[in-house]
């Protein structure tokens, strides 16, 4: 009895492990025939060409804010104004000095001008003394004398000269100064460096800020993006051009549908969302989907993203 039982026993337990494997090695075919035809990850709103921080050019205390969130404003707008008041005064005094300092070249440039004309007559007269001295009409001294005079004439007039360049010199350096107290003026508007509009201000009418200072965030004009990360078991699988759908995570619905422009050349760290205390093994690729329609995407926003890989 005992030696049946143990047969049939072991009867059953082979059996038993001939349909585990096949049960397996189906789940497995299954799984392989099986093909993915969208991916779906969280993502990111923002403006194609990033969101850029404000920071402050200058030191000083705020006197206006020239640009509202949310207002579209132009390249080269005015977004924001320090108190000017001590560079104003300064380069009130470095103008002052250019109308001085061209009196100063044009006296410089007049007695060039008398010199020259003194060498002139000067160097006329001694080749005249020469032609007397040679018919015995003047005497040798009266010769030398007149040769004298050219030379001291001679020397007098590249004084005069190196004085008006000097004066010319000094006129730029005015001018250097001019120029610098301007740029320091004009630090004191802060200007935008694109179109777009003010996402928020970290500062008020009022504050005092200091240069490299933080003061707000920027976002350029422009379409959006939806930036999200793909596992590295599927990144072989996205492709630029390849559509997409971005979904609203409070209620399901399409916000947009898209094109996938972008996909990074390595992989790193999953970063989207991500607490800083999670432990993660896995690497992603960044990727990103331009948005066909901005109007109702919001900046910031986290959504979900279906990549649709067929």
């Amino acid at each position: 009895m005992k030696i049946k039982f143990f047969f049939i026993a072991s009867l059953f337990v082979c059996s038993f492990c001939s349909c585990t494997n096949n049960n397996v090695k189906t789940k497995e075919q299954a799984v392989i025939q099986t093909e993915i035809e969208s991916i779906t990850g969280v993502a990111r709103i923002e403006p194609e060409n990033g969101l850029l921080t404000i920071y402050a050019n200058s030191n000083g205390r705020i006197n206006k804010i020239a640009a509202l969130e949310n207002q579209q404003i132009a390249e080269d707008c005015p977004l924001l104004v320090l108190d000017n008041t001590v560079e104003k005064t300064l380069l009130d005094v470095e103008r002052s000095k250019i109308s001085s300092q061209n009196a100063a070249i044009d006296a410089a440039t007049r007695n060039a001008e008398s010199v020259k004309n003194d060498l002139d007559k000067a160097v006329s007269d001694f080749q005249l003394n020469e032609q007397l001295f040679d018919a015995k009409g003047i005497t040798r001294q009266a010769l030398d004398d007149s040769r004298a005079k050219v030379e001291k004439l001679t020397s007098d007039y590249a004084k005069a000269l190196a004085d008006r360049d000097e004066q010319r010199t000094k006129m730029n350096e005015v001018k250097t100064n001019v120029n610098y107290r301007q740029a320091l003026l004009d630090e004191k508007v802060l200007k935008s460096a694109f179109p777009g509009y003010v996402l928020q201000w970290d500062v008020h009418c009022g504050d005092y800020v200091t240069q490299g200072q933080k003061i707000g965030q920027f976002a350029p004009e422009g379409s959006l993006v939806a930036v999200t990360e793909i596992d590295e078991l599927f990144q072989d699988k996205v492709k630029t051009g390849m559509k997409a759908e971005v979904f609203s995570q409070l209620n399901g619905e399409r916000i947009a549908t898209g094109t996938v422009i972008y996909i990074a050349g390595y992989l790193k760290k999953k970063s989207l969302f991500s607490d800083d205390n999670t432990v993660e093994d896995r690497r992603v690729k960044e990727v990103k989907v331009r948005l066909d329609d901005n109007s109702k995407a919001v900046i910031n926003s986290k959504v979900d993203c279906t990549i649709h890989l067929k």
